[in-house]
């Protein structure tokens, strides 16, 4: 669900790059970069984490990392 979303939001947002991790073979980098819950997003040291992400807290998330 917050794939789908998350990729439809980035389609119009040509200057953000999208790094998939996957934890499974990358177990110490997903320790490093604190994900607790899948799915999480990351930018700089501020994450979006939850079993559940919505569409609107996914786009909050992208629009205040993009004014920083």
């Amino acid at each position: 669900m917050a794939k789908k979303a998350l990729d439809e939001l980035l389609s119009n947002m040509d200057d953000v790059h999208l790094e998939e991790v996957e934890v499974m073979t990358n177990p110490l980098r997903a320790l490093k970069d604190g994900v607790k819950f899948i799915p999480t997003l990351k930018c700089g040291e501020e994450r979006l984490s939850g079993i559940l992400l919505s569409r609107s807290k996914l786009e909050e998330f992208l629009q205040k990392m993009l004014r920083q």
